[in-house]
């Protein structure tokens, strides 16, 4: 929220509704006392000086109203209480006003540290669930590595790569100590998939890398099986 800053010397609303008040004291104060009337002492005179005459009041000259003081009084009472209501008024808007901002701001913290928690991947490794979609998609291209090489082993080792480039999408975070095996199992874990279907896979793909004859086409088909086991347990 912007302020608007007040120039120097100049008063807060308050200040400027205060004076007023005070100044319609004064008044009211003046009107209820009446008109004024000051007696001069004549002091003592010496009796060779004659003394001047009274001046005369000319016959024009009216009085006020014996209820003239009295009607002001009114007036002047009215608009005090009139203002003494406005301020009153005035301060519980400015009260309420000074509450509302502090609580919307209040709000505006509590919904900006949630957004941050949320948008910068605060959750525990543990606590993160995969993106399934990233998953499927991966389980579909493995399986079509899989029919694309001929040679059996290159189609496992393939096909399961395609596997573990899809956990590595799926948005769960990776600890440093995890091989990407590790956390291929340990992301489709969190699903509803079958978990002896992804371990087979896995002794598989550690066969057709690891061992001297290699894979055959009997482990090719065993993998179609597993893969197809995982596409199901994703769509639940």
């Amino acid at each position: 929220m912007v302020k608007t800053a007040r120039a120097p010397g100049a008063l807060h609303p308050l200040g400027v509704l205060a004076v007023t008040l005070l100044t319609f004291l004064a008044v009211w104060a003046s009107v209820a006392a009446g008109r004024w009337s000051p007696v001069f002492s004549q002091g003592t005179r010496s009796e060779d000086v004659e003394p001047t005459p009274e001046p005369t009041i000319p016959e024009d000259v009216t009085t006020l109203p014996t209820d003239y003081g009295l009607s002001m009084r009114g007036l002047v009472m009215a608009l005090l209480l009139t203002m003494a209501v406005v301020a009153v008024l005035s301060g519980i808007g400015f009260s309420l006003k000074a509450v509302s901002t502090a609580w919307q701001g209040r709000s505006k913290r509590v919904d900006d540290d949630d957004g941050k928690t949320v948008s910068s991947g605060m959750l525990a490794p543990e606590l993160a669930m995969p993106d399934v979609v990233e998953l499927r998609e991966g389980i579909a291209e493995a399986w079509s590595r899989l029919v694309e090489h001929r040679d059996p082993t290159d189609a496992i080792q393939a096909a399961w790569v395609a596997v573990e480039e899809a956990a590595g999408r799926s948005g769960v975070p990776r600890e440093p100590a995890d091989t990407p095996t590790e956390f291929t199992v340990a992301v489709l874990d969190r699903t509803a998939v079958d978990p002896a279907a992804i371990r087979i896979l896995l002794r598989l793909y550690h066969r057709a890398r690891f061992s001297t004859h290699g894979a055959n086409a009997e482990d090719v088909e065993t993998a179609r099986e597993c893969l197809s086991t995982l596409a199901e347990g994703l769509e639940r």
